[in-house]
């Protein structure tokens, strides 16, 4: 009888042993796990917005609007200004659209100019004048003298813009699956809903100018979603800033800002990026 006490509590210590060994480990493995599948969602997130900066930057760029002032001046002279403006879009349909059926400007060039030429005066502008100037008066003397045609007369430097597919150059590597779905969260509560990244523009003034920006951001809360619970509260409190509790900083990753020109730059970190760029 006395010996099946002992075994019975035996049992039970390892029991009890193997269990709080069981906490131990899990209290330990638990933060890790967590860390890992924050740092692999916020890789796919970062992935996500840098291609949304990609398309936003060829937007802008190759995208003008005719803007027309007219005024009246003080001699009561009516004058018109005219002028093209580049902006972004805070429209995702405006943007995956030119994503798939959008073009791309590409200057396409031939030669380049060597020291010699440069240190003589030559920029690509003058360089271009000369040719343009040889080719209507059929006068090749001068461009053959400064080394942009041979003996032979044929030009050796050229600069010709073209238009390519936005699709198949800045992004051969999606599908156009992917693309039609840039818009929504592809990690955390947007496995289980449509999460839509929040897009959007404005223009800021520095030092006077007039800047147009935009922004595009998911909520780390989002990005989490279905973690451990307490775990995301002390990344969450961890990242907020406690100066400014309304304030979007510290509660997204985010590209651009609305309220100053940081140059299209991220908020993550810088090694997320040189992972993407390394891919």
């Amino acid at each position: 009888m006395e010996k099946t006490i002992r075994i019975i509590v035996a049992v039970l210590l390892l029991g009890v042993i193997a269990f709080f060994t069981y906490l131990i480990i899990d209290g330990i493995q638990t933060p890790i796990k967590f860390e890992e599948q924050r740092i692999e969602r916020f890789q796919t997130t970062v992935d996500q917005l840098i291609a949304i900066r990609t398309a936003e930057v060829a937007y802008k760029e190759n995208n003008e609007k005719k803007i027309v002032n007219e005024f009246v001046d003080a001699n009561g002279k009516k004058i018109k200004q005219t002028y093209y403006e580049h902006k972004f879009t805070p429209s995702f349909d405006e943007l995956i659209d030119y994503i798939l059926n959008g073009k791309l400007k590409v200057v396409k060039a031939v030669g380049t100019l060597t020291d010699d030429q440069l240190k003589g005066g030559l920029n690509d502008k003058k360089a271009l004048e000369m040719i343009e100037k040889a080719k209507k008066t059929g006068d090749l003397k001068e461009v053959k003298e400064k080394g942009l045609a041979n003996e032979d007369g044929r030009f050796l430097f050229s600069r010709d813009t073209i238009l390519v597919s936005v699709k198949d150059s800045l992004f051969k590597d999606m599908s156009e699956e992917e693309i039609k779905n840039l818009r929504y969260l592809h990690v955390g509560r947007g496995l289980e809903e449509k999460v839509e990244l929040s897009l959007d523009t404005a223009s800021v003034e520095p030092s006077g100018v007039k800047v147009h920006v935009f922004q595009c951001y998911a909520l780390y809360e989002d990005i989490l979603y279905g973690l451990d619970r307490q775990l995301i509260v002390n990344f969450l409190d961890e990242m907020k800033d406690h100066d400014n509790p309304e304030s979007l900083e510290g509660k997204c990753l985010r590209v651009g800002k609305l309220d100053e020109a940081n140059n299209n730059a991220g908020n993550w970190d810088s090694t997320m990026e040189k992972k993407k760029k390394n891919d």
